[in-house]
Order: structure tokens, then sequence, then C-alpha cells
């Protein structure tokens, strides 16, 4: 891995859960359902967000029936989950990125080639970018919706490899699901960093799917590429 950050030039980012932190789209969102619910059925607006805080403590972040778990909650009819899932996925988001990261992409942009890559919908991505203020502080995004694939495809990393104009071995990719966001990078030579952070933080695979190098969260980033990292691990 030294090797490989000695000729470093590139640097691809996840946004979800690298960049913010992804529960914060859905806390986001769910405000917005709750309105929505709150005047249709006369319900207070702030018990649903306690029944949506409830369902995220005991189910967790990545459960995928959110919805039809509050109306069983509710008493309210599940053909309105579609209703809800509309107002979620075009809702205008309320999110920040982690402390520090602005400023971090700042500085690393004066060394390496910096980028994006990001899986889900497109329209929805590209509006969490917007919001976040990140399509200032890259050189490239990639919308994996737009090439209709999503991670781990290749195709996605050599999209990189050929707008950057440069090979695996001089590239990075930092992530946080070991799901499918380093296979197809590690297939392409490239470096790989998972952070510890988001919604699976907790999740191991087997060894072809991980990172080759983890860190506590995307702050520790440059000190990594400084080669610190490991002495500031054991202080």
């Amino acid at each position: 891995m030294q090797d490989s950050i000695n000729t470093l030039k590139g640097i691809v980012f996840d946004l979800d859960d690298t960049l913010y932190p992804q529960v914060s789209y859905k806390r986001s969102g769910f405000k917005v359902v709750a309105a929505w619910i709150a005047l249709k059925w006369s319900i207070d607006q702030s018990a649903v967000l306690s029944e949506f805080e409830d369902i995220l403590t005991q189910y967790g972040p990545v459960y995928p029936y959110m919805f039809n778990r509050l109306l069983e909650r509710l008493g309210i009819h599940r053909r309105f989950v579609s209703d809800m899932v509309r107002l979620f996925i075009g809702h205008d988001p309320q999110i920040q990125c982690y402390d520090g990261v602005h400023s971090m992409l700042a500085r690393l942009r004066k060394k390496y080639r910096l980028g994006i890559l990001t899986d889900g919908r497109y329209t929805v991505q590209e509006k969490k970018i917007n919001v976040l203020s990140l399509n200032k502080g890259v050189d490239e995004i990639l919308y994996s919706d737009t090439m209709r694939l999503e991670k781990p495809a290749i195709a996605l990393f050599q999209w990189f490899e050929r707008a950057f104009a440069l090979n695996g071995e001089q590239l990075m990719y930092v992530g946080d699901n070991p799901n499918k966001d380093f296979l197809g990078a590690n297939q392409r030579r490239w470096s790989t960093i998972r952070v510890m952070t988001g919604e699976v933080n907790n999740f191991i695979l087997q060894d072809v799917f991980q990172a080759k190098c983890s860190i506590p969260s995307i702050i520790y980033i440059e000190r990594f590429l400084q080669n610190e990292y490991e002495r500031i691990a054991e202080s």
C-alpha cells in the first residue's frame, strides 16, 4: 500500500456515509413525510417523527420497510406507502458534510485529481451533491445511474481512469460499504480505503470485498496519505 500512496495522483470518493452521514438525509425526508401525514390525518407531527425515530432505533437505518412499519403503527392503510416514497425521493434535503470535508477537499485538490462516484437514483444523488456544494470541490462526478450501472461494476472505475488519464495504480477509492465499494476498484488495482462510519460500519465480508486499509472516518485521510496514521493510531 505504501508504494501505491507514493505514486498516487487521483482520489475518488463515495458519497453516502463517506462525505456526509446518510441518516441525516433519511431524517430530512422523514420530516417532509411526517408533515404530510400530520396534515392528511390530523396527527401531531412530532408524534409521527417520534414513531420514525423509534423504528429507526429498533430496526436500524438500512431497514427497507420503514414506511410500512410507520403506517402499521398509525393504523393507516399501506397503500399510501407509494405516496410517502414519492415525497421522500422528491424532497429538498437538509444535510451537511462531515465537519472539515470541504477544507480537506480543497487541500487535497492542490495535489490530486479528485472525483466522486455514487450509486442511487441520479436526480436524488445530484440534489444531494448540489445541497452539499460538493460539485465545486472535485474535478469529476460520476452518477452510476447515468450509465445504468451500480458499483462494483468495473466500467465505473475505468471511466475515472479515462477521465483522469491515470492507471489503477495511480488511483484510490475511498468508501464505506464493503458490499459494493471496493471489489471493482481492487480488480482495477486501485488503492482502497474504507471509512468506518455510517450505516454499515459493522459489516465484515470476504477479503475480496474488503478495502486494503481502513480509517475511523474521512478526517483521517490526509494523515493516512502523509504516512502519519499508523503513528497516530498507536498513540
